[in-house]
């Protein structure tokens, strides 16, 4: 299932898209009724990412609520780092034209490293430390 919203690449409106992909999986697992299916999440916002695993700083509102939703339906341990490049999503928001898409294995089928088994070592989202001068992080007075 692919949906795309079109704005510029800033952290909320990546992590915006990340509410999405969790909202959309809600609605499919409750529909499909599986149960026995691996979750993993895919993003290739490095920010974002450092937002849902982060357990130690306090961020602004906007930012806590929704890595809030994220983490109320999906463990930060199910999110993994993707490359840009190997980013499928992003050609609906940047744009591909359509004979090119129609013949896009990737995005058809999503990238090769998809097919291989989970265990391929892969960053995890401890990997990704949040800036000390990040705009999200409310300061310690």
């Amino acid at each position: 299932m692919a949906k795309s919203r079109v704005a510029p690449t800033i952290p909320r409106l990546e992590l915006a898209a990340a509410v999405v992909s969790v909202r959309v999986h809600t609605v499919l697992r409750k529909q499909l009724n599986y149960q026995d299916v691996k979750e993993v999440f895919w993003n290739d916002s490095k920010v974002v990412l450092g937002y849902i695993c982060n357990d130690a700083k306090k961020f602004h509102v906007y930012v806590a609520n929704r890595v809030q939703q994220i983490r109320d339906e999906i463990s930060p341990a199910h999110w993994k780092y993707v490359e840009t490049e190997n980013y499928p999503a992003d050609y609906a928001s940047r744009g591909m034209p359509v004979q090119a898409m129609i013949h896009s294995s990737k995005w058809w089928n999503g990238p090769d490293f998809l097919w291989q088994s989970l265990d391929t070592p892969q960053a995890s989202v401890e990997d990704f430390i949040i800036a000390e001068n990040d705009p999200e992080v409310k300061k310690v007075v």
